[in-house]
Parts: structure tokens; sequence; C-alpha cells
């Protein structure tokens, strides 16, 4: 509703701020500007949504914006009231979608720009904010190129360099300048001459995490770290940087309408900015050659890139020496990433994807099988569930009572900014406790008739999908998914001879209750789904 007699409309304010174009401090002024406005209304403010550092080209990643919506569609507001229609949102598809909700739930947006919100500020104001938005990416591509030619570099830090900005006579920062890192480069250098020799880079990579070099990031090397994307032109073996040469242009980022993530897309080597600086040179020309020479060998013998499709079991496996993931290898094979990757795991023992995942469900079973009786089963799990109750309840008082401190020094002035940002974060953190703690499905006080006899069952069937003379694929990946579900880890460990390992698996006590109490449950490799 819009207000009643005797009762003042109930305002809620949006304020926004873009990490790239303003300060933390204009979230303070649009909000007071607002609250100014709202006294003009005869309105009372019930609350202030204010996502910081957020963009306003999505929706997504603004937790104060899906909390407004959801208050508005709960009828607990009158009036949305923002300083502007592109504090809302700035694509026009996302403005729309909002007024028509707005609409529909018979919430009025104002704005001190454009007063009562109609459909004509949202047609033209959305059109306005798309091409503002449009503009400013043209201009700062222009200016990108134009640092580019002037042997500037407008992206991030490669390893083999640092910052060389300095402050003109004028007082105007020059930023984007590079100097050489005389200890990294020598680094570079020898990574360049090991491969050229006919160094794998795997070898190249374990020398230098045995000799405690920090990587890039600060860390250990990676294959990855040194081979890169051949397609994205990243990594060391790739950076034309070391050769004398930056390049500009190579990708072009565009946002998923649906996450609202950027995602990367290359471009032709046509719409490529080059510009020579030589001063920038970290290998020499011929060692350069050499090295693209081996990589494209390397990539002819290769063939068809290794398939990108996620095998079902993968995120559970661990290697027993190291503790680390064990990560797909050759399309269906596991093998530890710590020793393929980095050599800093002594276990070179794979397994074919194919042998565990027909082994997982009567692993289970025999997991199971072994247990004192299903009765501990189901008390353990309802203990767990019950401690996990318990804890959510507590960490989520906790933070509602740090909340509560935050306002209080906000009120009194001791903090602001800081305070406000901390506020959202707890917030975002107690939300996802309260969604945890409605998701924890109630656990039976004894064990149910036929508990055990019902879980070996399903077990079974899956098993049969997975693995029997019937299973095809599509039945095959949603029955190993739900298998998963039941598992929280499977560990690798090497024994001695040729192939010989040992699985270990740890179950998730909680999932596997949840399957046998499920009533009338089957699985039928058609059927679109079989959630429990």
């Amino acid at each position: 509703m819009n207000g009643t007699p005797g009762h003042p409309r109930r305002i809620a304010i949006y304020a926004r701020f873009s990490s790239n174009l303003q300060q933390p401090r204009s979230i303070e002024d649009q909000v007071r500007l607002c609250r100014a406005k709202a006294r003009e209304l005869g309105g009372s403010v019930i609350r202030v949504h204010a996502d910081y550092a957020a963009t306003g080209t999505t929706t997504q990643s603004r937790p104060e914006l899906a909390s407004l919506l959801r208050d508005a569609r709960n009828g607990r507001i009158d009036i949305v009231l923002a300083e502007a229609l592109d504090r809302i949102s700035r694509d026009q598809e996302d403005i729309a979608g909002i007024y028509k909700r707005l609409r529909y739930w018979n919430v009025r947006l104002v704005t001190l720009q454009e007063g009562e919100v109609e459909s004509i500020h949202i047609s033209i104001g959305g059109l306005v904010n798309q091409a503002w938005l449009d503009n400013l990416a043209a201009k700062t591509r222009r200016g990108q190129i134009g640092s580019v030619h002037a042997g500037r570099i407008p992206g991030g830090l490669s390893y083999g360099y640092r910052t060389a900005n300095r402050i003109e006579r004028d007082g105007h920062p020059l930023r984007g300048l590079r100097e050489i890192h005389p200890a990294q480069a020598e680094i570079v250098r020898r990574i360049y001459r090991l491969y050229a020799d006919g160094v794998s880079v795997r070898e190249i990579a374990a020398g230098l995490n045995a000799e405690g070099v920090p990587g890039p990031r600060g860390n250990s090397w990676s294959q990855s770290t040194i081979n890169g994307n051949r397609t994205r032109r990243n990594g060391i073996l790739n950076n034309e940087l070391y050769r004398g040469r930056l390049v500009y242009g190579r990708q072009r980022f565009i946002r998923d309408p649906d996450t609202g993530k950027r995602q990367a897309r290359p471009l032709p080597p046509s719409d490529w900015v080059i510009a020579d600086v030589p001063e920038l040179r970290i290998v020499d020309e011929e060692t350069w050659q050499r090295v693209q020479t081996r990589r494209q060998a390397g990539q002819d013998r290769r063939g068809n890139a290794a398939s990108n499709t996620p095998l079902p079991l993968t995120g559970i496996l661990r290697c027993a020496e190291c503790g680390g993931t064990m990560t797909i290898v050759n399309r269906r094979r596991y093998a530890c990433h710590a020793h393929r990757e980095k050599g800093t795991c002594g276990n070179p023992r794979g397994i074919d994807a194919t042998r565990i995942e027909n082994q997982v469900c009567s692993l289970l079973s025999h997991h199971i099988a072994d247990q004192a009786g299903l009765a501990t089963l189901l008390h353990r799990a309802v203990e767990q569930a019950a401690e996990r109750r318990q804890k959510l309840a507590d960490d989520i008082e906790d933070r509602k009572h740090r909340i509560s401190r935050l306002l209080d020094s906000i009120e009194t002035g001791v903090q602001s900014t800081a305070a406000h940002r901390r506020i959202l974060d707890i917030e975002q953190e107690t939300a996802a406790m309260e969604l945890e703690l409605e998701s924890l499905p109630e656990m039976p006080a004894a064990t149910p008739d036929g508990f055990e006899t019902r879980l070996q069952e399903r077990l079974a069937a899956l098993d049969r999908a997975i693995c029997g003379p019937d299973a095809e694929h599509e039945g095959r990946t949603r029955a190993l998914l739900l298998v998963k579900r039941c598992i929280q880890r499977i560990e690798i460990s090497p024994l001695p001879g040729r192939g010989q390992i040992r699985i270990d698996i740890e179950p998730r006590t909680d999932a596997l209750v949840a399957l046998a109490l499920q009533e009338d449950w089957t699985f039928e490799p058609g059927d679109p789904a079989t959630p429990y």
C-alpha cells in the first residue's frame, strides 16, 4: 500500500557507489539527500539499503538491492527512494524489470533526479544510462590504446617487472610505467632456457619449488603458471612483453546476463594493438623463437584439446600422500594435482575414472555393512544435525548482537563507512546461515522399520544405473551425482606393485540417512530428476 490516513508512508532508501567512479563517502551524501526528500514526502524511513563498491551494470552481487526487493515484494514498504535511476541500475533490461515488479507490488519509485518515476523515465533513462556505459567503455579503450602507443602498460603487473610510476613536473601522476625486476627477470630467462633445451614444464616447476623460489603470486609454481593458455596468450611462455613487445586487446570482457560475472572473449590478431618496448626485453629473440617452435610442435602432437567436461566425482577425490585434490588428466583419469602440476607430491599413481565410478556404490555399501548397525549410523546423523542446528542458531544470534553493536557505534558517531561495510558482510553471513538452518532435514529419534534394507536397496539401484548391463550415459551420470552427495571424500593411496592402490571412502552420514528416509524413492534412468 502507499500509506494510509494517520500512518506515514514507509520509505526505503537505496544508495550505491561504484568503486571505479566514486568514493565511499558518496553513500552518506546520497542517504542525507534522500532523507531530506523523505521528509518532504511525509514518510518515515524504515531502512537504508546501501551496496558498497558495486557496479550498476548488473543486479548480481548486490545483496542490499536484493534485500530491498524482498521487502517490497513482502509489502513492507510503500516507496523506494534513490538519488537517481542509475543508482538502481544502468542496465536497460534490469531497470525495466525492477520497475515492472515494483509497480506490481504497488510500490512507488521516486528519485531526486527524476521525481516520481514513470514508464517514460524508464525508457529514456535506461537508454541514456546504457549509452553512458557504452561511451565510457569506448573512452576507456581509447585511453588505454593511447597508453600503449606511449609505451605504458594499461594492464596488471607481469612477473619479471616492477612499477616505475612517477609524478610529472606539472604534478600529474604518470601511471603504467614498468621496469625490469632483476631477480625475477633471471628466473624468466632460466625458464625459457630450460624449456628451449627440452626440459618439461613440470620439471621446471618442480625444480623451482624444490629451491623455494616464490611464484608470481608468492605461492608455488605450477605447470599452468608457466604454460598459460595459448588462446588467451597468458602464462610465462606466452608473454610477448619478455621479447620487448607490448600487446594490448587480445581479449574483451562481457558480462553474463544471468550470473553477472565477467567472461573473457578472445579477439582476432587484427584487433590487437602492438607497440615495441625494447627497454623491457628480458628474453633474447633466438631463445623466444626456439621456445615457440617447441610449443607449436607439442601443440600439433597433442591434436584435439582435452575435454573440459567435468567428471561426476570430480572434487571429492583426494591424494592420501599430500591431502590435495586428484584432478582429471587424459580425459578420463584422475591423478594428484600437486604431483603433476607442481612436483611437490611424490604420488605418481593415478586411477581410471570408470574404475572408481563402478566401485563407488559397493564401497558405500561395504562401509555401511562394516558399521555396528544402521541404528548407529542414524544416531550419529541425529547428533550431527542437532549439533549443526545449535551451532547455526548460536552463530546467528552472535551476529545479530554484533550488528546491534555496530549500529550503536554508527549512531554515536564512533564509526561510519567501515561499520556500514561490516554490517553488510555480517548480514550476508547471517542470511546464508539462516538458509542452511531452514534446509536441515528433520531426523527421527528412533530407527524406522526397514531403514537398513531401504538404504542398501537404494544404493543397489544406483549401482545398477552406474555399471549394470543396461546402464546408459545420461542415467549413469545422474546416478553418480546422487551418489556423490552421499560422500564426503574418497582417498586414493598408492600401494606397492604396478597400478595398485587403496581406496578409502568417507560417507556423508546425513545424506545417507536422507536417502533412506525418502518415502517412495525410485530411480529410473529416464526421469528428469531424482531429488532427496
